[in-house]
């Protein structure tokens, strides 16, 4: 049945690049509340909506192919290429004019890394030329779809920095890599719709020194009412459990912590 269920999941074009696990995971969580196929296959779509189709679609996916092979032709400016990339996505595009800024206050407080690990990472990594890194670092990406990750890889490639990037669910697979700074924006709350205390378990397996968690202060609708105060009051005890909060950064329509893991 369960692999019955996967299929029927996968014949949809928009899932059918996405990790298994993710998908496996998903319909354990969700099988004991469904007493059929068909209900049960429309939940598990519905979960996969919230974390990934909500964001990218396979159109994004080819305009970014193509905009790739203009930053390699060295057609247009490198950055003026990024921001065309960074407006498909709505976390990135929300951040195109303070990517700077936001790199430029996390980096005070951190130092600048040799190497980032950034998990359910979308279109974050093409953000890598805002950042003002003199020299490659190690930048390891995590997704679960694999389309993704290859263009990821592509670019990474094109900025001279070795092909990283991994098809992989942080919330049900190991993470292995090891890193200076984690990055984990605007994904903790999805993780907590997903199941309740993955949140938690997501941020005791990351390995690194710090890790900058974030959470949009506007749903995508744009509503903003009382999303700071609610966001404040659950996931603060959340990210205290095994850290200590540095700092606190409000920029654009998204809040930054800077972690550090309790010793």
């Amino acid at each position: 049945m369960i692999e019955e269920i996967i299929e029927r999941v996968k014949l949809s074009s928009k899932y059918k690049d996405i990790n298994e696990k993710t998908i496996l995971e998903i319909i354990n969580i969700e099988l004991p509340k469904h007493k059929n196929k068909k209900s049960l296959v429309k939940a598990v779509k519905n979960k996969l909506h919230q974390i990934y189709g909500a964001f990218l679609n396979r159109r994004d996916i080819e305009k970014i192919k193509s905009l790739l092979l203009e930053l390699k032709r060295g057609e247009k400016l490198k950055k003026e290429i990024i921001s065309e990339i960074l407006q498909l996505h709505q976390s990135t595009r929300e951040r195109i004019g303070v990517y700077e800024e936001i790199y430029r206050e996390i980096f005070k407080v951190t130092g600048k890394p040799s190497s980032i690990i950034d998990l359910a990472c979308g279109l974050n990594p093409f953000s890598i030329p805002f950042m003002n890194i003199e020299s490659p670092i190690l930048y390891y990406a995590y997704d679960i779809d694999s389309i993704l990750i290859e263009t990821i890889n592509e670019f990474l490639s094109i900025l001279d920095y070795q092909r990283l990037a991994k098809r992989k669910d942080v919330l049900f697979e190991d993470i292995e890599d090891q890193a200076d700074i984690c990055f984990i924006f605007k994904f903790l709350p999805i993780a907590e719709q997903i199941k309740k205390g993955l949140s938690l378990k997501l941020l005791s397996r990351v390995n690194s020194e710090f890790i900058i968690v974030s959470f949009p202060l506007k749903s995508i609708s744009g509503r903003g009412k009382g999303m700071l105060e609610n966001y404040s009051k659950i996931f603060e005890p959340i990210l205290e459990e095994r850290h200590k909060i540095l700092e606190r950064l409000i920029l654009e329509n998204e809040m930054f912590y800077i972690l550090i893991e309790r010793r």
